[in-house]
């Protein structure tokens, strides 16, 4: 016996229980905390870490106050950070 059935998709309970709000955030920028094993420079870093006196100031600071004004890291495409 043949089927006149039709396949029908039907919407998941996230999708039907989600406000538009929620979903634009879902595509929005995040704060997120991430290893420091998964960061890494890339080619052409115009910033040269030295280990002069000055990084050992800034060392220092962050041990005493903890990180004041967060690092910004983007995605590679090939992976981490």
């Amino acid at each position: 016996m043949k089927s006149s059935a039709k396949k029908v998709e039907l919407a998941s309970v996230d999708d039907l229980f989600s406000t538009e709000e929620s979903r634009a955030d879902a595509g929005r920028e995040k704060v997120v905390e991430i290893p420091l094993s998964e960061l890494h420079s890339f080619k052409g870093h115009p910033f040269k870490v030295k280990d002069d006196d000055a990084m050992m100031e800034t060392a220092d600071s962050i041990r005493q106050y903890g990180v004041l004004v967060p690092a910004i890291a983007r995605p590679d495409p090939e992976g981490g950070v």
